[in-house]
């Protein structure tokens, strides 16, 4: 008997292991695009305190060439951005620079909760120049969805590892601005004014 109970506990904690790592991976949205989603509960939050954390982290959280804001619009409550990140490849002993995927993030609140997605994966492989220096081709830009059949199995797999790998990195540090209030700016001190005519 208690084998047996060994054995279902044992089958349950498998069963949510896999039913969590289908939850927190890339999947298709509904126009076939890779995306990565998560709804997150944030009970005792407004609307406002939320938009203004989601607003704080896309301004301050990274430098602007890895995530910069586009577009934010607080009525709706949605703030949106995008950015990039390179991938590498290895040869023989050194690793250089194989391409750059960019992407875009949408963030969405409402009172107590907010999910935020990435989507619109692109991939630009860099190449050497004259220089020995790496740079972007010109003018290729393969979108993940097509990249299947325009670059290599392998590396095309790392790829799709490494948006999963970015995506949650940095949908973990937009958690933690969610959860602090001390992320959101401080308010500057009005330097009071004294009247030297009356006293």
């Amino acid at each position: 008997m208690m084998m047996k109970n060994i054995l279902m506990a044992f089958v349950c904690m498998l069963f949510a292991r896999t039913a969590f790592a289908q939850k927190d991976s890339l999947a298709f949205d509904e126009n076939d695009k890779y995306i990565y989603y998560q709804t997150v509960s944030q009970p005792g939050l407004s609307t406002d305190s939320l938009y203004n954390r989601g607003l704080y982290f896309i301004k301050t959280a990274y430098p602007k060439s890895k995530l910069s804001m586009v577009t934010a619009d607080k009525t709706q409550g949605v703030i949106m951005g995008k950015g990039s990140f390179l991938v590498s490849k290895k040869a023989f002993i050194t690793t250089h620079e194989d391409g750059a995927i960019s992407f875009s993030m949408r963030i969405e609140v409402k009172d107590a909760k907010y999910r935020y997605w990435f989507t619109d994966f692109v991939y630009t492989p860099y190449q050497r120049n004259r220089y020995n220096v790496y740079e972007p081709v010109p003018g290729v830009a393969i979108p993940m969805e097509q990249a299947k059949d325009k670059i290599d199995k392998d590396d095309f797999a790392v790829y799709l590892n490494k948006i999963l790998l970015n995506s949650k990195q940095i949908g973990g540090v937009l958690k933690t601005y969610m959860l602090k209030a001390s992320a959101l700016p401080k308010e500057e001190k009005k330097i009071k004014k004294i009247s030297t005519k009356e006293w």
